[in-house]
């Protein structure tokens, strides 16, 4: 497997397009905690973030998604990956090392960062309606994905067998975030990306 050995560095205009977001994201974390997911409004998150709410919502298309968005960048490296080796070789151990590297990049991260994901997840655990939100966005970057893999095993594959390689994979991720939470919950050292391995070694001994 071919590992994209250096990210695309982003230019000016997208470096400040993700640094609005960011700070929208903090914004909105900061005012879902305080007073909840149901009572924060687009407006009362904007003025936080100090943007306009036309900023906002070409940052993001809902409220819910200043939070629970998706991991552009798993995605685009998955793409990329599909794109450069041959059919026979995409598999499950090939994709759940993205996913991998993905929780990496995220503990290998700043403190304020590891900090903030820790807070969101706790959040969307503690809210239903945050946690339908989260489910829904990783089910549609599951389907963009899934879609790219079924494109790329056209011919040698199915389509529910490229779905089971990207849902696999998923799953096990979504899996191991909410054990991470609740072993850090209850005081325990925990690794995420160690969880996650554990959670492949289980889904393993699960469909076997």
């Amino acid at each position: 497997m071919t590992l994209k050995s250096q990210a695309r560095v982003p230019d000016l205009r997208e470096r400040r397009r993700q640094e609005t977001r960011l700070e929208i994201s903090k914004a909105a974390l900061e005012l879902f905690e305080l007073q909840g997911f149901a009572a924060t409004t687009v407006e009362e998150i904007a003025r936080a973030a100090g943007v306009s709410s036309s900023t906002f919502f070409r940052c993001f298309a809902t409220k819910e998604e200043s939070v629970c968005g998706p991991d552009r960048e798993l995605e685009t490296e998955i793409v990329e990956w599909l794109e450069s080796i041959p059919q026979e070789d995409i598999n499950l151990p090939g994709i759940e090392a993205f996913y991998e590297r993905s929780l990496q990049r995220l503990m290998t991260s700043s403190e304020d960062t590891r900090d903030r994901i820790l807070r969101t997840r706790r959040l969307i655990a503690s809210d239903n309606h945050l946690r339908a939100a989260a489910f829904a966005a990783d089910a549609l970057a599951m389907c963009r994905i899934t879609m790219s893999v079924a494109e790329r095993l056209r011919g040698l594959r199915s389509e529910s067998f490229a779905r089971l390689l990207v849902e696999s994979a998923g799953v096990a991720s979504r899996i191991a975030f909410d054990t991470w939470v609740r072993r850090i919950e209850r005081g325990e050292d925990a690794d995420l990306v160690e969880i996650y391995r554990t959670t492949r070694t289980d889904l393993r001994e699960v469909v076997t």
